[in-house]
C-alpha cells in the first residue's frame, strides 16, 4: 500500500519533531508547566492548549511578558532535566529508525539541545548526528525557520523533504517551509491536524525503505 496518489513516495531527507513524534513526555511536561503557571497566576489550561510544539522561551514570553525570561527559562529547563517520569518512546519508532540507516535524517525540535538529548537517551533512542534545536534559530515553530535550517544543512529542496509532526504549530512550520507533512495523532485529535498531508496513529502504520543515494521510499503498512 502507498501514500495517497497526490503525495510523493520518495524523499531526499526526513525530519522528525521530537516530543509527541518520537517520544511522549506529555505527563511530565504538562505537570511542570502547570506548576509554573500556578506560581505566576497564569491560566494553566490556556497555557497547555497553546504550548505544544512551541519553544519554551516563546511560551514564557507570551504568558509572562514581565518575568525575567532567562531566569524562568533556566528554572523550567532544570525541572525538565530532572523530572522525566512517564516519558516513553512512541510505539514502533525503534523499528522505523532502524530502517533509515544511510538516509539523510534529522530532528527539528522546539526543545533546547541538552533537554532533547536527555529525553531521547532516557527513552533509549540514539540522537541523530544533526538536530535543529530551540537555540539554533531566531524564530521557532510555527515559523518555517527550523525546517528550512534542516533543509539547508542537507542541501535538499524542501519540496523533496518529508516532515513528521504531532502538533498544529509544528505542522504549520513544516508546511510553510514547503515540505510534505505526515502527522501523528498522538497528542492532538485528527481534526486539529487538518493542515497535514496524511495522518497516522503511530509508527506501526508506516515502513521506510532506504535507497542507495540516501533518499527514502515511504509506504503505508499493510
Amino acid at each position: 500500500m502507498s501514500l495517497p496518489a497526490h503525495l510523493p513516495k520518495r524523499f531526499d531527507a526526513i525530519f522528525f519533531d521530537m516530543d509527541g513524534t518520537l517520544i511522549d513526555s506529555t505527563p511530565c511536561v504538562e505537570r511542570i508547566w502547570r506548576n509554573w503557571a500556578g506560581e505566576h497566576g497564569i491560566d494553566a489550561e490556556d497555557l497547555i492548549a497553546n504550548m505544544h510544539g512551541v519553544r519554551g522561551v516563546d511560551v514564557i514570553r507570551r504568558f509572562a511578558p514581565n518575568a525575567d525570561l532567562q531566569t524562568e527559562f533556566e528554572k523550567l529547563l532544570g525541572r525538565e532535566l530532572t523530572d522525566m517520569e512517564g516519558t516513553i518512546a512512541i510505539a514502533g519508532i525503534a523499528a522505523r529508525l532502524a530502517e533509515l540507516e544511510g538516509v539523510r535524517t534529522a530532528i527539528v525540535t522546539s526543545a533546547p539541545r541538552p533537554l532533547a538529548q536527555s529525553k531521547l537517551e532516557y527513552c533509549g533512542l540514539t540522537p541523530p548526528a544533526f538536530m535543529v534545536c530551540a537555540e539554533d534559530v531566531a524564530d521557532g515553530k510555527p515559523s518555517p525557520a527550523p525546517y528550512l535550517a534542516g533543509a539547508r544543512h542537507f542541501a535538499v529542496d524542501p519540496a523533496r523533504a518529508l516532515a513528521f509532526e504531532d502538533a498544529p504549530n509544528g505542522v504549520r512550520s513544516a508546511k510553510a517551509a514547503g515540505m510534505t507533512v505526515i502527522a501523528l495523532t498522538t497528542s492532538h485529535a485528527a481534526d486539529e491536524l487538518g493542515e497535514a498531508d496524511f495522518l497516522i496513529r503511530d509508527w506501526h502504520d508506516l515502513r521506510f525503505h532506504a535507497e542507495a543515494d540516501g533518499s527514502v521510499t515511504v509506504t503505508v503498512a499493510e
